[in-house]
């Protein structure tokens, strides 16, 4: 349910990005907004699946709780590894979705944009939905690392001669 409210949401927000492409632009694709949507909401659908089975098993419930789980000190649960993880999934979001909205006939600046605030606001209802949830609570750091990552993915793309010189990947190994 609350994910279908997301995908609800995000859809106005990316129309307000693509509403203003000429359509001499897209006459290829003349219905820009239903591809962007599809992309969106596929993402979104991903996402609330995985979810469901690997973060929400246990369900939703009781009121909405925030945890201050602190940066990267070492009171911190896994040294703030899990900062990491958010930062680079909306990087990642970001990088990967660029050229899917590209493909699907928008323009590059369009593309980024749309990128940016679908990774950021999937993220964002995935820490919203934990605030709500029987195992996790909202993070205000897991927010900010989400946007972090949001706004790194946007300056790489936006830059090339930068994304030649600077890469940022994770690594994970099982211990």
């Amino acid at each position: 349910m609350r994910f279908v409210l997301l995908f609800c949401i995000l859809i106005p927000v990316q129309s307000a990005f693509a509403a203003d492409t000429p359509q001499a632009d897209n006459a290829i694709y003349p219905d820009l907004r239903l591809h962007n949507a599809l992309i969106i909401g596929t993402g979104a659908a991903l996402v609330a699946v995985y979810g469901t089975q690997n973060w929400w098993e246990s369900g939703i419930g009781g009121g909405f709780d925030t945890a201050n789980e602190g940066w990267f000190g070492s009171g911190t649960q896994y040294g703030g590894a899990d900062k990491l993880g958010h930062l680079y999934s909306n990087y990642a979001g970001v990088r990967l979705l660029v050229p899917l909205f590209e493909s699907a006939g928008n323009n590059r600046s369009d593309s980024i944009s749309l990128a940016a605030w679908s990774a950021l606001g999937i993220q964002t209802a995935v820490e919203v939905i934990d605030g709500f949830s029987r195992n996790w609570k909202f993070s205000p750091q897991d927010a900010v690392a989400n946007a972090a990552g949001a706004v790194l993915g946007v300056v790489m793309e936006k830059n090339p001669d930068l994304d030649e010189i600077l890469d940022f990947r994770v690594d994970y190994r099982r211990s």
